[in-house]
C-alpha cells in the first residue's frame, strides 16, 4: 500500500505525458507528408505539445526518483 502511494505522483503525471507524447509522434508524422500549408499550421501545436511533453517528462523522471528512494528508506 505504501508503494501504490508512493509512486501516485509519478503515475498522476506519466500517464498524460504519455498522451501527449503520442499526439506528439502523430503530429510529426502528418507533418512529414504535408503541404506546406499543413506544415504551417501543424508545426506551432506540435512545438507547444513538444515542450509540454519535455517538461511532463522530466517532472515524471524526478518524481520517480523521490518515490524509489522513499521506498527505499522504508523498507
Amino acid at each position: 500500500m505504501v508503494t501504490a502511494l508512493a509512486y501516485l505522483p509519478f503515475r498522476v503525471v506519466y500517464a498524460p505525458t504519455k498522451l501527449v507524447g503520442r499526439v506528439v509522434a502523430w503530429l510529426a508524422e502528418g507533418y512529414r507528408t504535408a503541404t506546406l500549408l499543413e506544415r504551417v499550421l501543424i508545426f506551432p501545436s506540435w512545438a507547444v505539445l513538444r515542450g509540454v511533453f519535455i517538461a511532463g517528462w522530466t517532472l515524471s523522471q524526478v518524481l520517480h526518483a523521490a518515490a524509489r528512494r522513499s521506498v527505499e528508506r522504508y523498507s
